[in-house]
């Protein structure tokens, strides 16, 4: 079998003038949402395996997808002469957009909280992670499936910051929209750590999950963990919020895979790139304990 991308329909993609070999992109509006995305897809030069291509979603992908593409065609590449990964890439960002959309993304990653203002402090709208969900799940995995050679089974989903507070926030939600969840310096503040009670997940899905964060990062943000105390009963007094929710996850959800990982030196702004190199050791990883069960 052979992914649908054709070379004469769009064979490269323009990114800030650096082109991406193998790749294509279109916009989409969301139904759900209201708004359009731009989503970029890069098919790697690994030919699909027997099921499909797996495929990894990034969020803020007008920043993120092209770090994503360099990581997966250079962390994985298997000597000068080899192959790389046999991920397929989609990026979801948004158009006229240079890297991130803070408006846009504040809607779409944020879940909806008990009294919480649907307008942050920044005039920014906030709340709509369900919509985003929906998006996903009725238009953009369906249509990702139907013009590429995908593995159903295989689906990531990698965030940054809000993106990774609704990675998490669809892993114990919506945990069958993907197998693998991957939350970089994911903005556990949000609503005060409301994911610590959010109801459990239906029995029979075994998630993924891996969690990151810089070791510069702590003290620079929000942590409800130290000063809340409607959670003191439950929380370290000190702990920082990534390794908390870690040990949670691996304590409420034992048949999922839980790992996480501090990055010596990275703060939350270059985080990612000391975070992709894990990324993609954990998702072949993830593959072959998947292939084996």
């Amino acid at each position: 079998m052979q992914a649908t991308f054709a070379a004469a329909e769009a064979p490269s993609v323009t990114v800030d003038s650096v082109i991406l070999p193998d790749s294509q992109q279109w916009v989409m509006h969301g139904d759900a949402t209201g708004r359009d995305y731009l989503i970029q897809v890069s098919v790697p030069d690994a030919p699909p395996p027997s099921g499909g291509y797996p495929v990894l979603y990034v969020l803020d992908g007008n920043a993120r997808f092209p770090l994503a593409v360099v990581g997966r065609d250079s962390l994985t590449l298997r000597g000068p002469d080899g192959g790389t990964s046999p991920w397929l890439i989609v990026g979801i960002g948004y158009p006229d957009t240079r890297r991130f959309n803070g408006s846009a993304r504040s809607e779409d990653y944020t879940p909806a909280v008990s009294n919480m203002p649907a307008i942050d402090s920044r005039g920014r709208p906030v709340g709509g992670a369900e919509f985003f969900q929906v998006f996903l799940h009725d238009q953009l995995l369906p249509r990702i499936a139907t013009r590429f050679d995908v593995d159903s089974s295989r689906r990531a989903l990698l965030g940054h910051s809000y993106g990774g507070l609704f990675a998490l926030y669809t892993a114990l939600t919506r945990p069958q929209l993907f197998s693998d969840y991957i939350a970089i310096s994911p903005s556990l503040w949000w609503g005060n750590g409301f994911l610590y009670e959010l109801p459990s997940v239906p029995g029979g899905v075994n998630a993924h999950v891996l969690l990151g964060a810089g070791d510069q990062e702590r003290g620079r943000r929000p942590a409800f963990a130290q000063t809340s105390g409607a959670r003191s009963d439950s929380l370290p007094a000190m702990c920082d919020n990534v390794d908390c929710f870690a040990q949670w996850l691996k304590s409420h959800h034992p048949d999922w895979i839980v790992e996480h990982q501090t990055f010596t030196g990275a703060d939350h702004g270059d985080v990612m790139w000391p975070a992709m190199q894990t990324l993609w050791r954990f998702l072949n990883r993830s593959r072959l304990d998947k292939s084996e069960q």
